[in-house]
């Protein structure tokens, strides 16, 4: 089995309601983005999946939530865009994009710094 990542940044806003701390007041991240895929075969060129295909995709998906107060879209008005909403939601997306291709979405994994994040995997 082959495990395969690639990792892209946004900017966003979001506050996490409820909370009872600072972080209750809207703030923003550069959030870090990896997407692992999995996948038990190579094609005839050695890859499992071309990192430009999944880096598109990844991509794709960010592009709704960059530059954005991540409580106004429709996805987070009922739920706190925490970053683990955040990385289940963007696992969800990519998914969807993904299909039934030749490599498998396994693990998302959204980072608010270099030192604390959240994973998402089924």
């Amino acid at each position: 089995m082959f495990e395969l990542h690639v990792t892209e940044r946004f900017s966003a806003a979001h506050h996490l309601r409820g909370y009872g701390d600072p972080c209750e007041q809207v703030h923003g991240h550069n959030w870090k983005v990896t997407a692992f895929v999995e996948c038990e075969r190579l094609d005839a060129v050695g890859l499992g999946i071309d990192f430009r295909v999944l880096r598109r995709h990844l991509r794709d998906v960010l592009a709704d939530l960059d530059h954005r107060d991540l409580n106004e879209t429709s996805w987070f008005r009922e739920t706190n865009p925490s970053a683990e909403h955040l990385a289940r939601h963007i696992f969800e997306r990519l998914a969807g994009r993904l299909g039934g291709g030749p490599a498998a979405l396994v693990r998302v994994l959204v980072q608010e710094g270099d030192d604390s994040g959240a994973a998402y995997r089924p």
